[in-house]
C-alpha cells in the first residue's frame, strides 16, 4: 500500500487545492456573475463531449490499462502500443464525427425551446471531444507508467484554476458572454494537448509501428478487450453524464445549472477516492498479473475502510453546514440541498466498497464488470425517468444514490463468491459511531455569523472525528501516517 498512499496523498493535496478553487467559482462566481443558462450549457458541453470521447475511444482505454503492462518496456518504444492506440482513436474520431454530423440536427431542434443556448454552441462539442479522447487515452497510458497524480493535477486542480481565470477576465469585463464560452471550452480542452506534450518530452511516445510483436493470441484478446470496453466505457460515460442531459431533455438549462452547482458539493466526498483507485488498478492489474490474490486481498482491504473514513469525514462537514452552503449559493438553489445530500451518500457508498470494480474489472472475469455496469446504467435511467418527472432535481440525485447503492451490493457479492474476499470487520461500525459522534458534537455550537459558525462548527466536527478515529485504531495506514507526522515535528 505505501505507492498507494503516497501517490493518494499527493494526489488529494491537488485535489483539494482544486477544491479550495472550485469552492470559489462554483459557490460565489457561478451563481453571482453568471445565469444557471451558462452554468447548465458549461454541464451540458462536458457531458456530450465525455459521452463522446468514450465512443470514439473504442475501448482502447481497457485495452491500455488490462494489457499495456504486457507491452511495457520504454527502451524498446512500448513495442509500439502507442501506434496502435493512436491509429484506433484517429478512427474512432472519424466514426465520431459521421455520428455528430448524423444527429447535430436533432441536437439542434430538440433544444431550440428550452435551451436555446446549448443549440447555438453544439458544434463546440467537435474539438471539446477530440481533446477529451485524447486526455482519456493519456491518462490511462500514463497511470500505467505509474503515475496516477499528473492527471489529477490537471483534471482537478490546472483545469479549475483555468476556469477561475477566465471567469475573472469576463467579471472584469475583459471577456463577451461569447468569448467566455469559448474560453471556457478552451480551458477544460488543455489538459489533453498538455499531456501529449508532456509524454513526448518524456519520450514515453514512440510512434513507431511494431506490429510483429503481437502475435495472433494478443490480438485476439486486445480485440475481445475492445469491445467489451466499448461498451463499459460508453456504460459508464453515461452513468456519470446522464442526469444533467435527462434534466435539461425534461426541465431545461437553468434547472441543469442549479443541480450543476449543487452536484458540485456532493462530489466532494469523492474526490480524494480518484487517485487512489486509480493507482489501486494500475497494481491490481499487476497482482492478477503474477497470480498474486494476497495482495489484491490487502488492497481491496484497506480501499475500503481508508475511503470509507476519508468519504465520512468529508460528507459529515458539508452536512453539518449545509444550511452555511445554502447562504453562500442564495435563494435560486435553495432546491439544490437534498441534491447534495443524496449526491454525497451515493459517492460515500461507493468508497465504502473500495477496489471491488477494478478487481472485477481486472480478473478473468472483466466481462461480468460489463455487465454488472449495464445493470447499473438501466436502473439509474429507469429511476431518473421515474424520479425527475415527481421530485425534480433531487429525483435525479436519489436515484444516484439508489442506483449506487443496488451496484455496489452486486459487485460486493460476486467479489466475495468468485474471490472469497469481504473487506468489512468491525471497524466500519466505529466509523459510524465516530460519525455520529463527531456530528453530534457540532450541533452543539451554536448558531453564529455565516464565517465564524463555518470555522467553529468545522473544527469541533474535525477534532472529534480525527481524534477518535486514531484513538479507536481504525485504520493501520492512518495510524501510521499520523505517527510519522508527529516524529517528523519531535512531538
Amino acid at each position: 500500500m505505501g505507492i498507494i498512499i503516497k501517490q493518494s496523498i499527493k494526489g488529494a493535496i491537488w485535489s483539494y487545492m482544486g477544491v479550495i478553487i472550485g469552492f470559489i467559482t462554483t459557490a460565489y462566481i457561478y451563481p453571482n456573475y453568471l445565469t444557471p443558462e451558462i452554468v447548465g450549457l458549461f454541464a451540458l458541453l462536458l457531458a456530450w463531449s465525455g459521452l463522446f470521447a468514450q465512443f470514439s475511444a473504442l475501448g482502447f482505454h481497457g485495452v491500455t490499462a488490462r494489457l499495456f503492462p504486457r507491452f511495457r518496456d520504454k527502451e524498446k518504444g512500448h513495442n509500439g502500443f502507442v501506434f496502435i492506440a493512436f491509429m484506433v482513436m484517429l478512427t474512432g474520431f472519424v466514426l465520431f464525427l459521421i455520428t455528430f454530423w448524423l444527429i447535430r440536427p436533432w441536437l439542434v431542434e430538440s433544444n431550440l425551446e428550452k435551451s436555446a443556448l446549448f443549440a447555438e454552441y453544439v458544434n463546440l462539442l467537435v474539438p471539446l471531444t477530440f481533446l477529451a479522447l485524447l486526455f482519456t487515452f493519456l491518462d490511462s497510458f500514463n497511470k500505467m507508467l505509474y503515475d496516477a497524480v499528473l492527471g489529477a493535477l490537471l483534471t482537478e486542480f490546472v483545469q479549475r484554476a483555468l476556469i477561475l481565470l477566465v471567469l475573472l477576465l469576463y467579471i472584469i469585463g475583459w471577456l463577451s458572454p461569447h468569448s467566455l464560452i469559448l474560453a471556457y471550452a478552451a480551458a477544460i480542452s488543455l489538459k489533453g494537448a498538455f499531456l501529449f506534450f508532456y509524454l513526448l518530452f518524456k519520450k514515453e511516445l514512440n510512434f513507431r509501428p511494431q506490429l510483429n510483436f503481437m502475435d495472433q493470441r494478443l490480438k485476439r484478446e486486445m480485440f475481445s478487450v475492445a469491445l467489451y470496453s466499448i461498451l463499459a466505457g460508453i456504460g459508464g460515460s453515461i452513468v456519470f453524464q446522464i442526469d444533467k442531459i435527462i434534466i435539461n431533455q425534461v426541465m431545461g438549462l437553468s434547472a441543469t445549472g442549479v443541480y450543476t452547482i449543487a452536484f458540485y458539493f456532493g462530489t466532494l466526498v469523492v474526490i480524494p477516492s480518484r487517485t487512489l483507485l486509480r493507482i489501486s488498478g494500475t497494481l491490481i492489474a499487476d497482482a492478477f498479473k503474477n497470480n498474486d490474490l494476497k495482495t489484491i486481498e490487502d488492497i481491496y482491504r484497506k480501499s475500503c475502510i481508508n475511503q470509507f473514513i476519508i468519504g465520512a469525514f468529508l460528507f459529515g462537514g458539508i452536512w453539518i453546514n449545509i444550511d452555511n452552503i445554502l447562504e453562500i449559493l442564495g435563494p435560486d438553489y435553495a432546491d439544490g440541498k437534498w441534491v447534495i445530500f443524496f449526491i454525497g451518500l451515493g459517492y460515500l457508498i461507493d468508497m465504502a466498497t473500495g477496489a471491488n470494480g477494478h478487481i472485477i474489472s481486472y480478473s478473468k472475469h472483466y466481462r461480468m464488470a460489463l455487465w454488472l455496469l449495464l445493470i447499473l446504467v438501466g436502473i439509474m435511467a429507469a429511476l431518473m425517468f421515474v424520479f425527475i418527472p415527481a421530485w425534480g432535481i433531487v429525483g435525479a440525485a436519489a436515484a444516484i444514490a439508489l442506483a449506487f447503492l443496488c451496484n455496489n451490493l452486486m459487485k460486493f457479492l460476486f467479489v466475495k463468491v468468485k474471490f472469497g474476499m469481504q473487506p468489512f470487520t468491525s471497524k466500519f461500525l466505529y466509523v459510524v459511531l465516530v460519525f455520529a459522534l463527531s456530528v453530534g458534537a457540532s450541533f452543539l455550537v451554536p448558531q453564529l455569523a455565516l464565517f465564524p459558525d463555518i470555522l467553529l462548527r468545522s473544527a469541533v466536527f474535525s477534532l472529534v472525528y480525527l481524534f477518535l478515529t486514531y484513538f479507536l485504531k481504525i485504520s493501520e495506514d492512518m495510524e501510521g501516517l499520523v505517527n510519522r507526522f508527529f516524529r517528523g515535528i519531535n512531538i
